[in-house]
């Protein structure tokens, strides 16, 4: 036996309190670095794309703005389920966007857990040490763009939890009950963010079994198909096609052109290195790519068979779950290439692309987790990369969102220090930025900040408390030339 084998086999051969204990204590270190970040690092100072969202508070707030939040477009999505719950808070705490922070978080502990459940329902039996694979990758802080920076749970976190719900529930016995809650959260699904993106795969699994399932079945999978094409259509009304990025092109010249940027994506949430070299990221990209697209083919086989025995549908529908959640995947990686590629390679690694990536970790995890007696080295291999790369995920993460904190911080200082002038405070920090990052905008406008002051929202609510990390850096423009 090689010594990759004895030890996946010795370490998957722990006493399962052993195992139980491992999961507890990482599971625990791993909420208290993402909470515990997120306290730190989120700042009570709109940002960004949050100005755009506040907008629908500018008015006052109404019970009956939270249908139109629902279907509020912003950039190239829909802001759906998760705006419509946040507009209520933010007009209740007196627009305090750290409860956004706070909020993506536990949507994204809540995200971990129902993958964890995923597992368990789907190939039961113990814990096993494997499962920290899953812990790794969705309780992380890769995406902290997001979380900290300009907080959005709509745009992939949120998209993210509501897939691993659905999911789950499409493992509930066949029924009407069933088929409503999948309907709903397929409707939650297309208008929330890049949650449309699951949609695709989601009505090829229910076309197919639609074509050869059993006949109560085929009623439910055509009541669902049809509530999939209904939600597209409704997206499509009043859609304004937004380009976010300048240079964009409706087709490159060569369409090859995509497959190296969604390589360098997908190997930035495995390895978390920005600035690497190409013999160095399109490898271990492309791999992820081919497993991906790999994984999804073969799982189109089995689904397009005849029903077998009744063995055969727990096979079946764990080949649905896996299809579905690479599919999503794929499609989401597809579409952010699209439109990003004429930004360059770097433009792969922005943090806030790494949530829709987990639905294919949670199905490729599935997938050698039912042969993990032969892929037992193979998934200590990952175990092993997973545990190494929290340490660059923690140190970029950490770096970027105090920086960010600092602009923030060190802006409003500057602010309320020059006369609650935004293009004088604007001017400064352009001037105080070393990284030479920060753009006139970012922090609003005049009028925005007029309209806060008069009516004592967010940092300048009554209620408002210091940043905590003012607690540990209480100048924060010196703070930000020392970055």
């Amino acid at each position: 036996m090689s010594l990759p084998r004895r030890l996946s086999a010795w370490v998957d051969g722990l006493p399962p309190r052993a195992i139980t204990s491992v999961l507890v204590m990482l599971g625990v270190l791993l909420a208290a670095r993402l909470l515990g970040m997120t306290w730190l690092l989120s700042v009570n100072v709109p940002f960004s794309d949050q100005w755009a969202l506040l907008t629908r508070l500018y008015n006052g707030f109404q019970w009956s703005d939270v249908p139109v939040a629902f279907v509020w477009q912003h950039g190239p999505h829909r802001q759906g389920l998760s705006f419509a719950m946040v507009l209520p808070a933010y007009h209740l705490s007196d627009w305090n966007v750290r409860l956004d922070s706070f909020w993506i978080a536990c949507v994204q502990l809540a995200s971990g857990a129902l993958a964890l459940r995923l597992r368990r329902q789907l190939l039961p039996g113990s814990w096993s040490i494997w499962d920290a694979l899953l812990l790794l990758a969705f309780w992380g802080v890769s995406g902290f763009e997001t979380l900290w920076v300009a907080p959005n749970a709509s745009h992939s976190i949120f998209p993210l939890c509501l897939l691993m719900l659905l999911v789950n529930v499409w493992l509930w016995t066949p029924g009407w009950a069933r088929t409503a809650v999948v309907a709903a959260l397929v409707v939650a699904l297309g208008f929330t963010g890049f949650g449309l993106t699951a949609l695709p795969a989601l009505a090829l699994v229910l076309l197919l079994e639609a074509w050869r399932g059993a006949a109560a079945r085929r009623r439910h999978a055509l009541v669902l198909l049809a509530t999939c094409f209904l939600t597209v259509a409704a997206f499509l009304v009043d859609y304004r096609f937004v380009v976010s990025a300048e240079g964009f092109q409706s087709m490159r010249p060569n369409p090859l052109d995509y497959l190296p940027f969604m390589a360098a994506m997908l190997s930035y949430f495995v390895l978390m290195v920005q600035r690497a070299s190409g013999w160095f990221i399109y490898p271990v990209g492309a791999v992820f790519l081919l497993a991906m697209l790999g994984a999804f083919v073969v799982g189109l086989r089995p689904l397009s068979a005849r029903s077998g025995p009744s063995g055969h549908e727990a096979s079946e529908r764990l080949w649905q779950v896996c299809v579905i959640l690479l599919g999503c995947s794929l499609v989401f990686a597809l579409l952010t290439a699209y439109g990003r590629v004429q930004l360059g390679v770097e433009a792969a690694t922005a943090s806030r692309y790494t949530a829709l990536v987990l639905p294919a970790v949670a199905a490729l995890h599935l997938l050698l987790f039912r042969h993990r007696e032969r892929a037992a080295p193979l998934m200590l291999v990952l175990l092993l990369i997973f545990v190494v790369r929290a340490v660059p995920e923690t140190r970029r993460a950490y770096q970027h969102g105090r920086y960010f904190a600092s602009v923030k911080l060190c802006w409003l200082e500057q602010y309320l220090a020059n006369g609650h002038n935004v293009p004088l405070a604007d001017a400064q920090l352009l001037r105080l930025d070393p990284a030479r990052a920060y753009q006139a905008g970012w922090m609003g406008q005049q009028k925005h900040w007029d309209f806060m002051e008069k009516w004592g929202l967010g940092p300048m609510s009554a209620s408002a408390s210091p940043a905590p990390l003012l607690g540990f850096y209480p100048q924060p423009c010196e703070r930000l030339k020392g970055l």
